[in-house]
């Protein structure tokens, strides 16, 4: 028996486990193609195959963000509650302007389409399909994730009470279950068939958001699940969950079902694998923190890597690209080039854009990136050539003010001028 305070998750384990689940998001991106290429021709004895049992493996990624997040909110709410006018101005504003300026800036691969549009026509009708076009199915096929924690953000000061009641924890795990597959097949046999609704709708990924917020208020529920059970056990139901993931994922294919649908997060079978794995996570997390954690080689994933994952979900789309455009053979060398070029330089991307924005906290707020900067960048030799500064009017008044002081004062009025160069100039 371990300490229960072994299986509650800490600040570092969410952390850890954003790395973890941001890098796989991005490898389950690089990797996509050989995914279809599998699907096509479903030859088990090749690279493709290989990809796709890599790719089912990362399918924790998005369950997971979504039960961090509503841990954590929920951790938030009851260390220190808002107003709910100054909540939804501050969490509504924090997702809906990296949105935004990310549309923004991947609205040109559009273009032809949204001015090819009706505007003169039917003016209303084209406004509400290109807010239907950018709210709901997204720019960017990873923006989905985005659109399902705005309407989370929105319905949680309504529901996140809700997480104390077991009742409701079961409730809302059959409405999960009664939309994911394979129901649809059973349905189908019956001769009926699921609503159509829309798979960007928070109804699909409810269930996740709400296991977070029932986590967090009831913390002895890893507890209760993990005491009984040995590592041997856990390792065992993980293995499990991922061939059952693998076979479904065949036999989805087999019956000619889509490969969005074939290979998505709303199944049952992934269900269990995000269950599998956060018991894995949790068992295994004190040996983790043992090497990791207090770890010095380590720390840079919690000031350099950890902070920056929600810019890299929303920017790493566009490094792809410009890798496929590079890097378009399709043999051993490239699937595993594209994977460290496109996370390498993802991250890249995003330390430079930190350092260059560091006088702009607005500007690094609308992208996504951190509020403070990890690094001084200022004390890097050579780091001031290319930055940009802001430019105050009146700061030549201000230094010809300074330097008039009386020589008693000169030494702290240096310091303060010092001090400023970091941010202003």
């Amino acid at each position: 028996m371990q300490p229960a305070s072994v299986f509650l998750l800490t600040k570092k384990d969410g952390e850890f486990l954003r790395v973890i689940a941001s890098v796989s998001v991005v490898v389950a991106h690089c990797i996509h193609f050989w995914v279809e290429d599998f699907y096509a021709g479903r030859d088990v004895v090749s690279l493709s195959y290989l990809a796709t049992i890599l790719d089912q493996i990362t399918r924790f990624t998005v369950p997971l963000f979504f039960f961090l997040s509503g841990f954590g909110l929920t951790l938030q709410f009851q260390g220190k509650p808002v107003p709910l006018a100054k909540y939804y101005r501050f969490r509504l504003l924090k997702i809906l302007a990296p949105f935004l300026a990310w549309s923004l800036l991947t609205g040109f691969r559009h273009q032809e389409f949204i001015v090819n549009m009706p505007w003169s026509q039917d003016p209303w009708a084209t406004a509400k399909t290109l807010l239907r076009f950018l709210f709901l199915d997204g720019f960017d096929y990873q923006y989905y994730f985005v659109i399902i924690i705005f309407q989370f953000y929105l319905v949680y000061p309504l529901l996140y009470k809700l997480g104390r009641s077991r009742l409701f924890m079961g409730f809302f795990l059959l409405l999960h279950l009664a939309f994911m597959s394979p129901v649809e097949t059973y349905l189908q046999l019956l001769g009926l068939e699921l609503p159509k609704l829309h798979p960007n709708l928070l109804l699909f990924h409810w269930f996740y958001c709400f296991a977070g917020i029932y986590a967090a208020f009831n913390k002895d529920f890893l507890v209760n699940l993990l005491s009984r059970w040995s590592s041997r056990k856990v390792v065992l139901f993980w293995a499990a969950t991922l061939l059952l993931l693998n076979f479904e994922f065949l036999m989805n294919i087999r019956n000619q079902k889509y490969l969005s649908d074939a290979d998505h997060f709303n199944r049952w079978a992934v269900v269990l694998y995000c269950l599998a794995s956060l018991l894995l996570f949790m068992k295994s997390k004190g040996a983790i923190a043992a090497r990791v954690y207090g770890n010095p080689r380590w720390q840079f994933l919690f000031t350099h890597v950890a902070p920056f994952t929600f810019f890299v979900y929303l920017a790493h789309t566009h490094v792809l690209r410009v890798v496929d455009y590079l890097l378009w053979e399709v043999t051993l060398f490239d699937f595993l080039n594209r994977i460290i070029l496109v996370v390498a330089g993802t991250y890249l991307l995003a330390w430079f854009a930190q350092w260059l924005l560091e006088d702009f906290p607005r500007l690094r707020f609308c992208l996504g990136l951190p509020n403070k900067p990890q690094v001084i960048w200022s004390q890097v030799p050579g780091a001031g050539l290319l930055k940009l500064r802001r430019v105050r009017t009146g700061m030549a008044s201000r230094n010809r003010s300074l330097a008039a002081l009386p020589s008693q004062d000169a030494g702290r009025s240096r310091r303060i001028d010092l001090s400023a160069e970091t941010t202003v100039h």
